[in-house]
């Protein structure tokens, strides 16, 4: 438990995002009968897991994320324990020297803590709508254990207890059919397996029935994709295979992104590479150390967890899939640990004489696998602080979206962030990102599905006033554009991207057309050909922020260069400050306002204490010309800039 809070303990702080906005309206309108008939406009057929999520939606009368992705962490928690038990239960304990024989829990402990650290977990066991992952892990491994209680006792009960997951698994998540060939690989690379054939072949053979049951069902039952399958090329099986690799010889591969960059190679010949020298590797010191017939199936386990994805799976799918190396990480973590294990009794056989010249050797094997344990939380942390980037990100729009939308108003967001990646990968192949708001589910579910309320808003997406930032990231959109949104009472947030985090800020709103109440000031181009108004404006001192209002009115078409200045002088007229731009945060230049639209436009500028006064103006941002600033009553202002007194 602790090993996963240290990991993932920040994910209760998230909301639901990605699949969860496609995900739980599926649980809002299936009934839990209707869950397990169809899939409705989904891609697959998994009603397990909704119907865990409709029992809690039942349960609490919606859905709450910190519910959710505690269930995620307590799940992955469980499999650990799973992956431990079942290592102290299939391998035989040997003595790391004469008199003690500690390597039964030592295995367990080892196994079942590589297995919570497994790097590509990271999207997994935050990401609610990834439950199918963990659930189809969880119950193979129950499946299994479950069957070697049965074989260890003879007793019926658990063998009938092993045949119902074994069925469940696959309802889970397609990669539940693999328990009959994983149970395989467990029997084959028993020490008894010559002497128990029969027996063994008639379990495998029976243990295999359930995912025969479970075909037809998911053949015939109603998905957005058809119930065919189609094996994909050699290149693609080529490129799925080496994304696995890397993803079961990590403690080498995770030098990928580095040699890749550092060298220049292709990262595909990077991952094989290193992928293969990790294996042969491994394979090395167990053949020197002397390793049981169990030290196989490590190497069968991860083999038979790949094969599904590998045969069917494009690869954009798969590299951007790590959770699909979920059930694979079960072979990965036995792997590794027998590698260790196995080093730790070769130092022995190789070195009976002292035992003080051999623990200094033990500890060096122990000390290179704590690094990789280090190595692998640090990842972790690494990618959970991206999803805390976007999803506090994300809870800001939500809020603000629900505060807006509850005043009769529509939210703006511009340049809402929908993925971040970091700046450099670690491993070579892969993207190592986080992706929050998929392009195919609307932007008011990234509130309702949260909340449980309608919503409206809108995401504009401005390539203009994106800045480069030390990590990756995507930004949303909508199908509305500025003109269709300049006809609603919206009001305008736009994000500001900083290393350590995302935030939104008030840059306007849209309001309905001016009264008959005269402007503050007119502005004109120099030709007298257009004309601008500002209806009202005003400077307000909070502290060190002076928050600068100001509403325009344009009646005809204004110009492409035209912007607005706003400058700060002091009690000497000198300038101290300024904030020139484009209204609404940049995002909105008067030449696309259409004609007789009203917005308010919100600046803050943040300065020292003292008196100052805040100078408004248009001017030409190719040349420089001010326009022509003018009262109600057609005199010019000095300078051509509307002083504001700041209140």
């Amino acid at each position: 438990m602790v090993i996963t809070l240290l990991a993932y303990g920040t994910a209760f702080r998230l909301p639901l995002f990605f699949d969860d906005l496609v995900h739980l309206p599926f649980v809002d309108k299936y009934s839990l009968v209707e869950m397990w008939q169809t899939a409705g406009s989904l891609a697959y057929y998994r009603p397990l897991p909704f119907t865990v999520w409709d029992i809690m939606y039942t349960a609490l009368g919606r859905h709450d994320p910190l519910l959710q992705h505690g269930f995620n962490l307590l799940l992955h928690m469980v499999n650990g324990i799973l992956v431990g038990w079942l290592a102290g239960q299939l391998w035989p304990k040997f003595a790391l020297y004469k008199g003690q024989d500690p390597a039964g829990w030592l295995r367990s402990f080892l196994s079942a803590t590589l297995f919570l650290l497994f790097p590509f977990s990271y999207q997994a066991v935050p990401w609610v709508g990834s439950l199918a992952h963990l659930f189809v892990t969880f119950l193979v491994l129950l499946s299994l254990a479950t069957y070697w209680q049965y074989r260890l006792s003879g007793r019926k009960v658990w063998g009938a207890l092993s045949l119902v997951f074994a069925f469940l698994a696959p309802f889970a998540h397609e990669n539940g059919i693999l328990v009959g060939p994983l149970l395989a690989a467990i029997l084959f690379t028993g020490q008894d397996w010559r002497d128990r054939l029969m027996r063994n072949l008639g379990h495998i053979l029976l243990w295999s029935l359930p995912a025969l049951l479970w075909l037809p069902i998911w053949w015939f039952a109603p998905k957005a994709v058809d119930g065919s399958i189609v094996i994909r090329n050699g290149e693609t099986m080529f490129q799925n295979s080496a994304y696995f690799l890397q993803g079961a010889t990590y403690p080498l591969t995770w030098l990928g992104g580095w040699v890749r960059s550092r060298l220049g190679i292709n990262d595909m010949t990077v991952t094989v590479v290193l992928g293969m020298i990790a294996l042969a590797g491994a394979a090395l010191i167990q053949w020197l150390g002397r390793a049981t017939r169990r030290s196989l199936l490590p190497w069968l386990w991860v083999f038979i967890a790949a094969i599904p994805a590998i045969l069917f799976l494009s690869f954009d799918y798969v590299i951007n899939g790590p959770r699909l190396l979920m059930l694979a990480s079960v072979g990965a973590a036995w792997l590794w640990t027998d590698v260790a294990l196995v080093a730790i009794g070769w130092i022995h056989i190789v070195d009976r004489r002292s035992l003080n010249r051999r623990w200094p050797r033990m500890a060096l094997v122990l000390a290179i696998f704590g690094v990789l344990l280090l190595q692998n939380y640090i990842f972790i942390k690494n990618r959970m602080s991206l999803h805390e980037i976007l999803g506090q990100t994300q809870q800001q729009a939500i809020s603000l979206t629900t505060a807006i939308n509850a005043a009769g108003r529509k939210a703006v967001f511009v340049n809402l962030p929908t993925w971040l990646a970091p700046g450099t990968t670690t491993y070579a192949l892969g993207h190592e990102g986080v992706q929050f708001l998929p392009n195919y589910a609307p932007p008011e579910t990234l509130v309702s599905v949260n909340t449980g309320l309608p919503a409206e808003l809108v995401i504009i997406r401005y390539e203009a006033i994106r800045p480069e930032m030390p990590y990756h990231y995507g930004l949303g959109s909508s199908t509305a554009d500025w003109p269709e949104i300049a006809e609603t009472r919206s009001d305008v947030f736009v994000a500001d991207y900083d290393p350590a985090g995302i935030t939104f800020r008030p840059a306007g709103a849209f309001l309905p057309p001016p009264t008959s109440d005269e402007p503050l000031a007119f502005f004109s181009d120099p030709m007298g050909s257009e004309r601008i108004e500002l209806l009202s404006a005003k400077a307000i001192r909070d502290k060190n922020d002076l928050q600068v209002n100001l509403t325009w009115h344009v009646e005809g078409q204004a110009p492409d260069q035209v912007t607005v200045f706003v400058h700060v002088i002091d009690e000497q007229g000198r300038l101290i400050s300024q904030l020139d731009g484009d209204p609404l945060g940049g995002s909105f230049p008067l030449s696309q306002w259409p004609p007789g639209t009203s917005a308010e436009d919100r600046r803050v500028i943040t300065l020292e204490d003292g008196s100052e006064t805040v100078l408004i103006g248009l001017y030409d941002r190719l040349s420089g010309e001010r326009w022509l600033a003018l009262s109600t009553e057609e005199d010019s202002w000095p300078e051509d800039a509307v002083p504001i007194p700041v209140e």
